[in-house]
């Protein structure tokens, strides 16, 4: 009897549109319906598989498969959601159709967090996936339009210069623009620092190099070269360097070539 009654609970869930979660002995289930769309998250525990798959109907629109993918609906990385996912069955770009949000972590220690947005209008259709290494990701109404922009550190120079937790990642925003999303430039770019805020910034960072004891270069001259750099002001972040990089080590010129190259690989940073 127990059986049964669970078995039509998930049904009515599943006919309101409420998520359904269900853990088998190997595996767990998760299901959703947004309109005629039916979204089936599931995790083999024994072969650690993860499963999408969308369905209108009988058809089969998405799929998606690989072991070590743990799936979840919503936006699974911004900590302040707790899990709960608010952004799937809402229409967050502004063009009047409904989005699904997928989240997906391949379950390194560092790597990697992926999140999926579709649009489920006539035709699925992805409009992007974001890979964000290990950082968080927000969806957050950053120009106070009404619909949120996706915010995320991009991993750039991991693990060039320093250890994973000391390498800064550069602050990347994408905005959903005619019919995708892309570098949103004018809420990245950023005033170069005041001349009293470069002083003071010289003063800590030529600071931590003189305490510094590790082989890797301080996180605090890290910091400042990602974030000038992510912020529009790249050749100030070259100055700075030029500037606070003691006399006495060498590798400026080396580091500065290898810093520019990253950044230059990035698909985020080149389109500043």
């Amino acid at each position: 009897m127990k059986q049964l009654n669970k078995k039509y609970f998930s049904i009515a869930l599943l006919i309101l549109g409420l998520p359904f979660f269900s853990h088998a002995a190997d595996g767990k289930f998760q299901k959703r319906r947004f309109g005629s769309y039916q979204v089936s998250l599931t995790q083999e525990f024994r072969s650690g598989l993860g499963k999408v798959l969308i369905k209108i109907g009988n058809d089969k629109v998405f799929q998606e498969a690989e072991i070590d993918n743990h799936y979840s609906l919503g936006n699974n990385f911004d900590p302040i959601l707790d899990g709960r996912d608010r952004y799937s069955g809402r229409d967050i770009t502004g063009n009047g159709t409904t989005n699904l949000v997928i989240s997906n972590w391949t379950g390194g220690a560092h790597c990697c967090h992926f999140l999926h947005i579709f649009e489920l209008g006539k035709k699925l259709k992805k409009l992007v996936t974001v890979e964000a290494n290990s950082s968080s990701i927000r969806l957050v109404d950053l120009d106070h339009d009404g619909f949120p922009e996706i915010e995320f550190w991009d991993g750039a120079i991991d693990y060039l210069f320093a250890c994973f937790a000391g390498s800064p990642g550069g602050r990347v925003v994408l905005k959903f623009q005619k019919d995708r999303y892309d570098v949103a430039t004018h809420l990245m770019k950023m005033p170069a620092p005041t001349v009293q805020k470069i002083r003071d910034l010289k003063k800590s960072i030529v600071l931590s190099f003189e305490k510094n004891e590790s082989p890797d270069l301080p996180y605090e001259f890290l910091k400042a070269m990602m974030e000038l750099s992510y912020s529009g002001n790249f050749n100030l972040a070259l100055k700075l360097a030029d500037e606070t990089w003691p006399a006495e080590k060498p590798g400026l010129e080396k580091f500065k070539d290898e810093f520019s190259k990253a950044l230059h690989e990035s698909p985020y940073w080149k389109k500043l």
